[in-house]
């Protein structure tokens, strides 16, 4: 049996909900390729308990959400026309690993959904494939660059192709075809964008998932200096980066490292943009973030419930975000270890 309740969650809510919890959410995007008339998704529960799902879809800054619970050992189907009022895109937010999200097109094959957000990827094609058809959501909320490049199977580049996303969650869908076989094909975007990607095997569509091989490289201000900030579990899900130059801070967050009954809140102002510096360094890709911190106010031993949460409902909420002043202290994020400037830019941990 399922449910669903159509909410529109203020940030404080939202951030209240998430803080009651330290396990990472899960995100998973569908570009809008398909009328919602013909659109279903499938939620299946591999696990013995009962886990909800949430559709997500975007207004401006507000997000509708529906809720969907799932029994053990069951799949659910959702109507694309439950949750879209037309032909848009949308993304599913989870917080069971148990979960899978597939969403079939009419008659279509069952098409699994992922998190992929770039802004690299690749997707690899099977022998004989001259053709493709690629759908492009834009996750930065303003608008976006994203270079495309086609290979054959001996790594010779055969065809190029820019394409320019104009606005938020827009999604860019077309055909491409080339003229020799194609066995990769890589998506480099300027922001966050997930790429969906079909290939014809004998008169069936089929996908193939994009891989993220490396980390973004990023362009780090050799004037700051770098900062991780997260949780202190032993298993930390979310974390992101802060850069200072004042030398008094840089000497408190020193301190906290060294001795964490100095540890407090870390209060500051964010802006749109990666900043060349902020990523998701506990994601299984470390994507940028779509926003970085532009100023340091304090370090608080309380801070105001308006302005907590996490680095990645910071993301996912980034417009209303922005839009109430961008201030975060995050209550349960310390800064846990300084980075490098080669680890900041790499998006790799040395041991």
């Amino acid at each position: 049996m399922d449910f669903s309740i159509k909410t529109s969650l203020s940030m404080s809510a939202a951030i209240l909900t998430l803080s009651l919890s330290a396990q990472a959410s899960e995100v998973v995007y569908l570009p809008a390729y398909c009328a919602p008339e013909h659109l279903t998704v499938f939620v299946n529960n591999k696990s013995a308990e009962p886990e909800r799902i949430w559709t997500q879809t975007r207004f401006d800054q507000e997000i509708q959400e529906l809720h969907y619970d799932v029994e053990a050992k069951s799949q659910i189907k959702i109507r694309g026309t439950e949750f879209l009022p037309t032909r848009m895109a949308a993304s599913f937010k989870y917080f069971s690993k148990s979960l899978q999200v597939s969403v079939a097109c009419e008659e279509s094959a069952s098409t699994p959904l992922t998190s992929n957000v770039g802004p690299s990827a690749s997707h690899y094609l099977p022998a004989n494939t001259k053709s493709v058809k690629m759908h492009l959501l834009n996750l930065f909320l303003k608008s976006n660059s994203v270079q495309l490049r086609a290979f054959n199977k001996l790594g010779s580049l055969i065809a190029e192709k820019s394409i320019s996303l104009q606005s938020y969650y827009d999604t860019e869908s077309f055909k491409w075809s080339f003229q020799q076989n194609v066995a990769r094909i890589e998506v480099q975007g300027l922001e966050r964008v997930h790429s969906l990607l079909f290939f014809d095997a004998n008169g069936v569509e089929k996908p193939s998932p994009a891989v993220t091989l490396e980390p973004a490289h990023l362009d780090p201000s050799t004037k700051k200096t770098y900062f991780l900030v997260s949780t202190k579990d032993a298993q930390a899900d979310e974390a992101f980066v802060v850069g200072f130059e004042d030398e008094a801070q840089i000497k408190t967050a020193r301190e906290q490292i060294q001795n964490p009954a100095l540890e407090k809140i870390l209060v500051a102002g964010i802006e749109l943009g990666s900043g060349g510096f902020n990523r998701a360094f506990y994601n299984k890709n470390k994507a940028p973030y779509s926003w970085s911190v532009n100023r340091v106010d304090a370090f608080a031993d309380f801070a105001h419930i308006d302005c907590d949460g996490s680095p990645d409902l910071t993301e996912e909420r980034l417009m209303l975000k922005l839009n109430e002043g961008g201030r975060i202290c995050f209550w349960r994020y310390r800064i846990v270890r300084e980075l490098t400037l080669d680890e900041v830019r790499r998006g790799k941990l040395k041991p």
